[in-house]
């Protein structure tokens, strides 16, 4: 620290105390990092959260692979939907059918954009079974959520007063009426 290790030092010398000032700053710590960052997309074994462009809804996930890898498996999927030419006919089918994941539902069914660039991870997790208790925590905390379960992790329902936020706002289908109530 400029001027107050000086002074210190020097207080430290009337009495016989040898001191050692170490810089913060070197230019090691500048210039060497002897790893790279990783991009979002690189990241493995996480939580993530992925955002509505056109709505508050989120989707909460968990992947052992590389977050970017389950991401493009979510936009193949709701780009094979949104890309068809569909008549009045295929729109009817295609409301009453179930994909593969919650986030092609939304977007096929209520009409909506995923916001990709938005995404976040929330945590990361290599114990498998710790990362889906986490998936679970943060799927039953959310207010307005287009999760179709309640995560892999099978959470009880006692710790739904604990987890769910008080909102007035629509909350997740797989949250009990007297938990919405709350």
């Amino acid at each position: 620290m400029g001027g107050l290790s000086e002074a210190t030092e020097r207080i430290f010398q009337k009495y016989g105390i040898i001191t050692a000032v170490k810089p913060y700053k070197t230019l090691r710590n500048l210039l060497v990092h002897l790893k790279d960052k990783r991009t979002i997309g690189q990241t493995g074994e996480c939580v993530y959260k992925m955002l509505c462009h056109n709505c508050s809804s989120t989707y909460n996930g968990e992947t052992g692979q590389s977050y970017g890898k389950r991401q493009e498996e979510h936009r193949k999927e709701v780009e094979s939907i949104s890309n068809r030419t569909l008549t009045r006919a295929d729109r009817k089918d295609l409301a009453t059918e179930t994909n593969k994941s919650a986030i092609t539902d939304h977007a096929a069914k209520e009409n909506r954009v995923i916001d990709w660039s938005g995404a976040k991870i929330l945590d990361r997790e290599g114990h498998r079974r710790t990362r889906q208790l986490k998936e679970s925590i943060r799927i039953r905390k959310e207010a307005n959520c287009m999760n179709r379960d309640a995560g892999a992790y099978n959470l009880p329902t006692t710790y739904d007063r604990i987890l769910v936020t008080r909102s007035s706002s629509t909350s997740c289908d797989h949250m009990p009426d007297e938990v919405r109530r709350w």
